[in-house]
């Protein structure tokens, strides 16, 4: 969600947003495939920390859909503002799933944000990028994928003025959390509960609204053994792949 927008600026319109839209019923009737509701930034089952846990265990599931209480912060960011009605913008990606994933977004926002309107601009995945890096959007539909094994692949990208961060999210508390995580390499466990801190800063702010954690279906042939899929980086590896 873009902050330099009028609304978007507005905390509690932002988790408003974020709360007013039901994700379970994405994924189980939009997608269908194994993708799970996202509440969170870095995903489930995919790092564990110097304790043997998940980094999911320390900050849980956030924000979670409560149309009630997203209208009343709705409620409260209107009388913040002082804006009654308005439109927002989804610059979306121009697939026939996304299509789907957008008008599903627009039809619950508009049914639960009483005095919203949202519109839907679908581009080609390029021009979508250009027009987010130059800020020329309100808010957006994006993906992110692990580029390591760290919770910092996903953390970092909303440092001030960091490469990825085109929401225009900027917070000093923030900022520290992840410089400390960075540069510590003694006290471990710190470094873990910085980055879920940090993360929770970044809930709390709404400066995202997380739609889902990416699940996949697909056949495979009982007697095809050996390839293995990995949680970052490329989806497979076929080296040990073969036939039984």
């Amino acid at each position: 969600m873009n902050q330099g927008d009028e609304l978007l600026s507005n905390v509690n319109a932002r988790k408003a947003i974020d709360m007013a839209w039901d994700k379970q019923a994405l994924v189980d009737v939009l997608l269908n495939n194994g993708s799970i509701p996202a509440y969170f930034l870095v995903p489930q089952e995919f790092v564990v920390g110097p304790d043997g846990n998940d980094f999911r265990s320390i900050n849980g599931d956030m924000n979670v859909t409560d149309v009630a209480a997203a209208q009343e912060l709705w409620a409260k960011a209107k009388e913040e503002t002082g804006i009654d009605t308005y439109e927002l913008e989804l610059l979306n990606y121009d697939s026939d799933s996304a299509k789907k994933i957008g008008e599903y977004i627009k039809e619950e926002l508009e049914r639960n944000l009483e005095g919203l309107t949202v519109t839907i601009k679908q581009q080609p995945f390029a021009q979508k990028l250009d027009l987010e890096s130059a800020g020329d959007y309100q808010f957006s539909f994006a993906g992110w994928g692990p580029d390591y094994p760290d919770p910092m692949t996903f953390v970092d990208m909303f440092v001030t003025d960091g490469a990825h961060n085109q929401t225009g999210y900027s917070s000093a508390e923030f900022d520290e959390k992840i410089e400390f995580a960075k540069n510590e390499t003694s006290d471990l466990e710190a470094r873990w509960q910085a980055m879920a801190d940090a993360e929770k800063i970044l809930m709390d702010d709404a400066v995202i609204s997380p739609m889902y954690q990416k699940g996949s279906a697909y056949l495979e042939k009982e007697y095809v053994k050996g390839i293995l899929r990995h949680a970052f980086g490329a989806d497979y590896s076929y080296k040990w792949a073969h036939v039984e």
